[in-house]
């Protein structure tokens, strides 16, 4: 049996051989493209093309500058807007990976719903087809003269200081990369053919759309990009080296294996964002399992809207009508069932509930969207709150729907039912606490790599110190337990008045947190000042303790054990108090926090 030693040695050993064999790969790699000039051709404008499409995501992530994000969250409110809106912004963007990842992200973080994601994704994948009219028309005509200077004129922009230029520069040389791409993918073709025929294995009927499906959908999966299959399969039409049917078939499946990028992102994500993924799965899969049933339908209709707009029997853009085509059926038949689909994929996938809390807001997937990822923790935080309000009302034998109403705490504090349950502090403050806790500081210190500016900076210590106050909070309140419900519901007077009157003070407390949470913006300050002076209450009432305390033991209305049990928890009541207010002050932007740097925020 291996001891401890032993097995980190093993664990050392398997990660150098994963490192080597990677490296030696890549070497083999390297060296059959050297030797076949063809190949090394086609793969070098494969990894151009997709070099370029690097850069043109950078570049419109660069140019938008948190409007994408804004936009994305106000254009959504119909599942006809979220497909128009998803539909534009690939268009625009030439990436349906980086709108699906987005629509993930902002559905797992709660910020837009499962019905809106599942739009714009319909939208993405025919947006995404616009990427086939740009690749055909660039096979078609001569590019490489344009690739380039659009190449130079990029990264001369991308030099400057300016964040709108450097964007503009990125998207003009990701375009030039991508023509460039293209070029080579048409030169290494020209060459292949003189080495290897592929039109001498063409097969007929079915078995060919199934094939050449099935080869279009592994590429897609392996390089994961729609893009770069249909520059290989358009360039493979045009230089005849399959035929008119297989190249459409070959098309159609770079739709199946287009949801691997959006599976990859998922898996980052919760519940929600893995339902959305789904869906993708359930739009592409649907689309072209009818499509390929009726294939011989669809492309008699494909060649009669070829011709109605005057293309050519060999014109390779009728690849991109009929990539249009089969996606524009898509959404057409699927976008009055979106709601029904986001209702079957809620009821079907369930998240694992290991009885711990789980992040509803943050995951890594949003970071680089930093005002999403910002108010994504924002509400994250607020989540940690209401966590810590329903232990926090509990322990002191409030329900929470009793702290939210109108009722007199005169009247609701002699309903003591709430003692009557049986529940640990310390095992909710470890499952419903700490884990949520522990996320929220992973999260934002994470962001501060990508948002390092000032504002950005102080919010996110802001929140940061917020969810430390909660934690605190909540840990002190399960010190004070057993003896809160052991003499709130005793036979001593003067003790049960005296525990009362602390459950009295904080729950009259998590109700003005309560009205602070659904405020408007113009009230805030009335409850800032409010706050204050709770705050100068808990203080007074933190000092008058030893005096209450010693007068009660005077008085012989309790012992000197009961005393000190009394005297320690005022300390702890008034400790959850003062964290509490810490807490709703950072919150919700009432604390004068001016930061610069991390936080040092330890649990």
């Amino acid at each position: 049996m291996l001891n401890y030693g032993g097995v980190a040695m093993l664990a050392r050993f398997q990660s150098l051989i994963r490192q080597y064999s990677i490296t030696i790969m890549v070497i083999i790699v390297i060296y059959a493209l050297s030797v076949n000039e063809q190949l090394g051709k086609l793969c070098a404008g494969v990894a151009i093309l997709l070099f370029g499409m690097l850069f043109l995501g950078d570049g419109f992530k660069a140019f938008s500058g948190g409007f994408l994000e804004k936009t994305l969250t106000n254009s959504t409110k119909t599942s006809l807007r979220s497909v128009i809106f998803g539909t534009i912004v690939t268009t625009l963007m030439q990436s349906s990976s980086l709108v699906s990842v987005l629509s993930i992200s902002f559905v797992s973080a709660s910020l837009i719903t499962l019905v809106q994601g599942i739009g714009v994704m319909f939208g993405a994948n025919l947006g995404n087809t616009t990427g086939s009219w740009l690749i055909a028309g660039a096979s078609s005509i001569s590019i490489s003269s344009l690739a380039l200077p659009l190449i130079v004129g990029g990264l001369l922009f991308s030099f400057q200081g300016n964040l709108l230029y450097k964007g503009v520069g990125k998207i003009l040389a990701g375009l030039g990369f991508f023509f460039l791409g293209v070029f080579y993918i048409k030169a290494g073709f020209e060459g292949f053919k003189d080495v290897m025929d592929l039109s001498q294995y063409e097969l007929e009927g079915y078995k060919a759309v199934l094939g050449f499906l099935f080869i279009g959908a592994l590429i897609t999966s392996i390089i994961q990009s729609s893009h770069a299959t249909l520059a290989i399969i358009i360039t493979a039409y045009f230089e005849q080296q399959i035929g008119y049917e297989q190249a459409l078939a070959a098309v159609l499946g770079t739709s199946v294996g287009g949801v691997v990028t959006a599976l990859v992102a998922s898996l980052s994500t919760n519940i929600e964002g893995r339902r959305l993924a789904v869906a993708n799965c359930i739009f592409n899969f649907t689309t072209v399992f009818i499509v390929a049933v009726f294939f011989n339908y669809f492309v008699m209709i494909n060649d009669a809207i070829s011709n109605a707009i005057g293309l050519g029997q060999d014109s390779i853009l009728r690849l991109a009508v009929f990539h249009t085509l089969f996606n524009l059926f898509g959404v057409i038949l699927l976008i009055a069932f979106i709601p029904k689909i986001a209702n079957f994929l809620t009821k079907t996938l369930k998240g694992h509930n290991t009885g711990e809390s789980v992040p509803l807001f943050i995951n890594d997937s949003i970071l680089p969207y930093k005002d999403t990822a910002l108010e994504a923790l924002d509400n994250e935080v607020k989540h940690l709150y209401d966590n810590a309000f329903a232990i926090i009302s509990h322990t002191i034998g409030f329900s929470r729907a009793d702290i939210r109403s109108t009722k007199e705490f005169d009247e609701i504090k002699n309903n003591k039912d709430w003692f009557k349950q049986t529940f640990n502090v310390t095992e909710l403050y470890n499952t419903q606490i700490k884990v949520l806790f522990n996320a929220i500081m992973d999260f934002s210190t994470k962001l501060q790599t990508f948002a390092n500016e000032t504002q950005y900076v102080e919010r996110i210590v802001a929140l940061q110190i917020a969810s430390r106050k909660i934690a605190e909070a909540t840990k002190n309140i399960g010190l004070l337990q057993a003896n809160m419900k052991k003499h709130a519901t005793g036979n001593n007077p003067a003790l049960q008045k005296e525990y009362d009157d602390m459950r009295l003070e904080l729950g009259q407390l998590l109700r003005m947190i309560e009205e602070i949470k659904h405020a408007p913006k113009e009230s805030l300050e009335a409850l800032k000042d409010d706050l204050k002076k709770q705050k100068k209450f808990f203080k007074q009432q933190d000092k008058d303790a030893f005096n209450v305390v010693e007068k009660l033991i005077q008085e012989n209305a309790i012992n000197a054990a009961n005393g000190t049990s009394l005297l320690n928890d005022l300390s702890f009541i008034h400790n959850v108090a003062k964290e509490l207010i810490s807490a709703a002050n950072h919150i919700y932007g009432m604390s004068n926090i001016k930061a610069v740097g991390k936080a040092n925020m330890q649990d």
